[in-house]
């Protein structure tokens, strides 16, 4: 296993539904110019704001694959689309691709759109495309390596696109992963690639700005028509930038940092960054799903989400952010927790006010987390409070990193603290599946493969069905307990603008639309 990387993943955060059965079609200029005139009425029903500035970090740089910081990150979907975006539901929706066929469980083929143009007035090609995408698995800097490390080759043939898997993927899965951003062949060298968003990059007196694209295929942009970029060299220099005033917006992605002083106006989105605890499931009562399942009813996560997350985040006792209407997910339930337990052999046998498994033994459990992170000890700290009220004597115990590792890699551990950047097609394999790279507790469950083989190979008007079995299926075997999905922040100097409709890797989605306030 990876341990260094997966541990690091999991304990210290250092790392930051319904399926479509295709793509759409992307509207079409039929020379009649009705699509000039949607644009122009649009952009006149737009009333202008006379500035607005972003924090541009200067170490990062612009290039799509490899810029990571949050500032630079934000800057992206303006200046860069992709083949699918994510809507605020994590549903993918085409942004550059026309229609997607599916071979097979392992081969997709993908027509794009045409009279796409790039920054440069250059037209989109497939080759682009697929240099795009080439580039963002196998770069050895590219940020997108591991979430595109399903796919095993990306090539086209005349105007179509072949994508082949390694493993097998449903035609949503694989439009979930295809949110990278796609650039001209040959601009990568360049200080800022050829991208083909609605904004453009342009050097004015030595600084960066940021300019309408007059040809963007999403029409006419009419909120500003310059978006300076003020250089900053980290987070901090943003934050203190926006608390002064000097900065027009900010995206926090860290909820263990407090707000930034000074913001005045916020709003948030939702993120894939599972919160959870991992069960050592070889460690006996734990494995026992009743027992498993009880630990996850005694979590009251809604209030763990209000105090110590302050409401950044979302309470999730499933591994998905949207969670299908027909599936009621489990809630706290201390009653029904409790007769859980007892159904497994657990109660209060001496009436001395503690739960015991067997032989007078106390059911005892120790938490371990890594003592860098508050919120993850508060967290802890409020869930064992639960738990030893429930006559479960839990202790909380906050170790270095090092320590944590150890204890993982070695399994002498009960229940440790996680937190896990999934994939955007919520893909648990490395945490559940057998031989994951991430499944520290040993947990294995034949049922709990073939849902998520099911998941993964079944067809578009089968992965409503697929979704429903898998979470039921997660729901019996319980193999870890999860808390809550992240969200990041928006921080705003300024009061948001009309139309202000953020998703989740694009918080301008729909800045076409947006007006003053």
């Amino acid at each position: 296993m990876k341990w260094n990387h997966a541990i690091a993943v999991l304990l210290t955060g250092a790392m930051l539904l319904t399926g479509l059965a295709g793509c759409g079609k992307a509207e079409e200029d039929t020379g009649s110019g009705e699509k000039e005139t949607t644009a122009v009425k649009q952009a006149a029903d737009v009333k202008a704001v006379d500035t607005f500035t972003l924090a541009y970090n200067e170490k990062d740089g612009l290039d799509p694959l490899s810029c990571s910081s949050a500032e630079n990150q934000m800057l992206m979907p303006l200046c860069f689309e992709s083949l699918f975006q994510l809507d605020d539901h994590f549903e993918p929706q085409p942004v550059l691709c026309d229609s997607m066929e599916q071979e097979n469980t392992r081969s997709y083929n993908l027509t794009i759109r045409s009279g796409i143009l790039f920054h440069s007035g250059q037209e989109m090609t497939v080759e682009d495309v697929v240099y795009s995408l080439n580039n963002a698995r196998l770069r050895e800097n590219s940020i997108y390596q591991d979430k595109l490390s399903c796919i095993s080759s990306v090539k086209y043939n005349d105007d179509e696109i072949h994508v082949r898997l390694y493993t097998s993927k449903s035609e949503r899965e694989l439009q979930a992963l295809l949110d990278v951003p796609i650039f001209r062949k040959g601009s990568e060298e360049d200080e800022i690639p050829d991208g083909s968003g609605p904004y453009q990059v342009v050097r004015q007196d030595s600084a960066l700005n940021l300019i309408p694209f007059e040809q963007w295929s999403g029409g006419k942009v009419g909120y500003c028509s310059s978006i300076t970029l003020k250089s900053v060299s980290d987070s901090s220099g943003a934050a203190n930038l926006l608390s002064s005033g000097e900065i027009s917006m900010l995206l926090q992605q860290d909820a263990e940092k407090e707000p930034i002083t000074g913001a005045k106006y916020t709003s948030s989105v939702p993120t894939t960054r599972l919160h959870y605890l991992g069960l050592n499931c070889d460690w006996a009562p734990l494995d026992e799903e009743d027992v498993r399942t009880a630990l996850s009813m005694l979590m009251d996560r809604e209030m763990i989400v209000q105090t110590c997350f302050a409401g950044r985040a979302d309470a999730a006792s499933l591994p998905m952010v949207s969670i299908p209407e027909s599936i009621e997910a489990p809630k706290y339930d201390k009653a029904a927790a409790l007769e859980l337990l007892e159904d497994a052999g657990i109660y209060d046998r001496d009436s001395d006010g503690y739960l015991d498994i067997s032989n007078g033994r106390q059911f005892k459990l120790e938490i371990i987390y890594n003592e860098q992170y508050s919120t993850k000890g508060a967290v802890l700290e409020q869930y064992a409070s639960t738990l030893n009220e429930a006559g479960i004597q839990t202790t909380v115990t906050p170790l270095s990193f090092e320590d944590c590792q150890s204890k993982l890699r070695r399994e002498t551990f009960q229940i440790y603290y996680g937190e896990y950047e999934m994939t955007p097609d919520f893909d648990l394999s490395s945490i559940i599946s057998d031989g994951g790279e991430r499944n520290f507790g040993n947990f294995y469950s034949r049922d709990m493969q073939d849902a998520l083989s099911d998941l993964h190979e079944g067809q578009p008007e089968e992965y409503e069905q697929t979704v429903e079995d898998y979470l039921e299926c997660f729901m019996e075997e319980t193999p870890i307990l999860p808390i809550a999905f992240e969200r990041n922040l928006i921080s705003s100097a300024t009061k948001l603008p009309e139309g202000f409709d953020p998703w989740p890797n694009d918080i301008f989605h729909g800045i076409e639309t947006w007006s003053a306030s």
